[in-house]
């Protein structure tokens, strides 16, 4: 593996609670729906190994809120929603990513003249 095919695995990992916050932002998801949203933006997450590890973080640090839904058809699904302690933490989160992303724009632009 080179450095490069070593450090895109270690950047995503970084951001794949900023990622699953914001699918979560606007409605409750389940687990295999919250993998699928993110996997319709490109090659982001890895799948269900890195999505539900951080569902069962989020929850636990009091993030998420979760809860189970029978349906007629099919398996019972665990249904997580962002707490308000979640969306504090998006906030400070997009902020912090919106300073990282103004940061590489502006070397990168001057990488460019």
């Amino acid at each position: 593996m080179n450095e490069f095919e070593g450090w895109v695995p270690q950047l995503r990992k970084g951001f794949a609670e900023l990622l699953v916050l914001l699918v979560l932002a606007r409605e409750e998801h389940y687990g295999y729906r919250i993998v699928a949203e993110l996997k319709k933006l490109g090659d982001l997450v890895s799948g269900e190994a890195t999505v539900y590890p951080v569902l069962k973080r989020l929850e636990a640090n009091g993030s998420l809120a979760s809860r189970w839904v029978v349906e007629d058809a099919g398996p019972p699904r665990k249904y997580y929603a962002i707490t308000d302690r979640g969306r504090e933490f998006l906030t400070r989160a997009l902020a912090e990513w919106d300073k990282t992303a103004g940061a590489v724009n502006t070397l990168r632009e001057r990488c460019d003249e």
